[in-house]
């Protein structure tokens, strides 16, 4: 009998895990973070044989706590019968690691290690598409020369630039860097941090999401969605979300576009979300990231109410062999979402917006809390889901949104904001 171990670290369960058990063929586990068991349905929980419990960590989940429950499993089912199950970039290499160490079958290292690495994707896609100019920062050579490396990285990205880890989930410590003075101050930082950072040309223009699934190299779902903003801005009080998009020659450009990179990357069976950026001077679009996993925050539920399926269900369906193709059709909907960030100070009160279209608000703070400002994109204080048969209508809505504040906070009331915001 297979046993199904599913790996949960930053993330909740998206999923309705009694469309995937069957008792007859298969067990299933679950190993997660307390922030995932804390989310987990009661009627989640019937389905997996075993619940364990690990610590939680933005950058990867602890391999020995994941191993010791892994290894338990081995020496009763053997390894040849276990299959483990992500859907998150701090656990994929874990489990190709696991693979690896005990025999059990799955996706590798190398295969795995250009959607979540960011510096080494860039390298395996140089000259197949459009990226922005780059530095791997060296430690070693920054601590020989601190002043020169500095200069030398001037050289090659100019102002303004943008630094973020290669392999941080949820933006955690994305910097906008100005001018020299940033970047000293930024470079130090670094230096001293325990993960390593890329720094990258700054690009002016507009972010796309494109979330895809694929199954034995063919591309069988592919979707855009238009961004309120670059995800950085989130922690300077910007709420971050999308609406898909209706122009035709955009969408086939970057399916075209994203078909290049999961072809040069030989991206083996399962969902992936890549973002890019369509250049505000030469409208070319360029590649940001990409990701062996479905979209984050409210995609899922976006997707259902436009697809009528549950992106992250499929993922796990295809990635444990139930399913060997897909057949999906839009339905007379369109719907988009905003997630609005946490922000320093006491919440007075929220004020939910109002829209002439069908709606769910989801309010995550409370009048009277303390609130810190968002360090992750899941330090959410409010977010909004919308939906309507009218393009115009969800457009509309969702460019009212991008300049909403539905936080009134003490010596700060709500308010909204009437200056043209423009996206990056």
């Amino acid at each position: 009998m297979l046993v199904y171990i599913f790996l949960y670290n930053v993330i909740y369960i998206k999923s309705d895990f009694s469309k995937l058990a069957d008792l007859t063929k298969h067990k299933m586990v679950l190993i997660g973070s307390p922030y995932c068991l804390n989310e987990l349905s009661f009627k989640n929980r019937c389905y997996f044989d075993q619940i364990h419990q690990i610590s939680r960590d933005f950058h990867q989940a602890d391999p020995i706590e994941v191993d010791k429950i892994v290894t338990k499993y081995i020496l009763k089912y053997g390894a040849k019968n276990i299959r483990l199950i992500t859907n998150e970039d701090s656990t994929q290499l874990i489990c190709a690691d696991l693979r690896l160490k005990y025999g059990i079958p799955g996706h590798n290292r190398e295969m795995l290690l250009p959607f979540v690495n960011k510096v080494i994707s860039k390298q395996k896609l140089e000259n197949s598409v459009r990226m922005p100019k780059f530095v791997a920062f060296d430690k070693s050579q920054y601590a020989e020369n601190k002043n020169e490396y500095v200069q030398d990285i001037v050289s090659k990205l100019g102002f303004p630039m943008f630094a973020k880890p290669i392999d941080l989930v949820s933006s955690v410590e994305t910097h906008f860097i100005p001018d020299l003075t940033a970047l000293k101050n930024l470079c130090e930082r670094i230096f001293n941090h325990p993960y390593e950072f890329e720094i990258d040309e700054f690009i002016d223009g507009e972010l796309f999401h494109c979330d895809a699934m694929i199954i034995d190299g063919q591309l069988k779902f592919f979707m855009v969605g238009k961004c309120s903003f670059a995800l950085s801005r989130f922690f300077e009080g910007k709420p971050v979300g999308s609406i898909p998009i209706t122009n035709k020659k955009m969408f086939d450009d970057l399916q075209a576009f994203s078909e290049k990179v999961f072809t040069k990357l030989q991206s083996p069976s399962g969902a992936y979300h890549l973002e890019a950026f369509l250049d505000r001077k030469t409208q070319e679009f360029i590649f940001l990231e990409v990701a062996a996993r479905t979209g984050g925050a409210l995609i899922t539920k976006v997707y259902e109410r436009l697809f009528d399926f549950n992106i992250e269900e499929t993922n796990y369906a295809i990635q444990m062999g139930l399913i060997t193709d897909l057949n999906i059709s839009k339905k007379d909907i369109f719907a988009g979402f905003l997630n609005f960030p946490k922000v320093k100070g006491k919440v007075i009160s929220i004020q939910r917006p109002y829209l002439d279209i069908e709606h769910e608000f989801i309010e995550f703070v409370k009048p009277n809390e303390i609130t810190k400002q968002a360090e992750n994109l899941l330090d959410i204080s409010c977010s909004i889901i919308f939906w309507d048969k009218s393009y115009n209508k969800v457009e509309k809505a969702f460019e009212y949104l991008k300049n909403y504040n539905p936080l009134a906070m003490e010596n700060r009331p709500a308010k909204i904001k009437v200056t043209p915001v423009l996206a990056e």
